[in-house]
């Protein structure tokens, strides 16, 4: 029996590379990055204030410093210290913890360097001041600033 051997060259196909699943997942990476970045330079930087305030114009003043202690005060006389309405009475006995606590570190005096800004609305009667100035007046507060926006002209 004679047994004849051929050559026949049989082509096999390479397998293709199976997708790996955390492939799909870079571009759905790079967008939620994007989005996030975006996301951080539009959003508001600042906290919302507790009140919203539109400030009278003034025609003259000066930039100011950050004081110590900011007093919110709406059109309808509610009043916000440290970003939590507060009544007139609440108001008083904040603040004179507050002042306690600041001349207790100054060694037991206040610094007559420290005071309020208030930042109140434009359309608060004079009245509603009144009954606030009168409660600083009675904390011994000397010095207060009342915020105003700049007009030109």
């Amino acid at each position: 029996m004679n047994l004849a051997v051929s050559s026949t060259t049989m082509h096999v196909p390479k397998p293709r590379p199976r997708m790996i699943a955390d492939d799909a997942l870079i571009p759905l990476i790079n967008i939620v990055f994007l989005m996030l970045i975006f996301f951080m330079i539009a959003g508001q930087i600042t906290p919302p204030e507790a009140l919203s305030i539109q400030p009278p114009n003034s025609q003259q003043g000066r930039a100011t410093e950050p004081e110590r202690i900011l007093l919110l005060m709406d059109a309808e006389g509610r009043i916000a210290l440290d970003d939590e309405i507060l009544t007139l009475a609440a108001v008083h006995e904040r603040l004179a913890a507050r002042l306690a606590a600041v001349s207790a570190a100054a060694g037991g005096r206040v610094s007559p360097g420290l005071g309020i800004t208030l930042k109140a609305d434009a359309a608060v009667t004079q009245g509603q001041l009144r009954l606030l100035l009168d409660q600083l007046r009675a904390l011994g507060i000397e010095r207060l600033q009342l915020l105003t926006q700049q007009t030109a002209g």
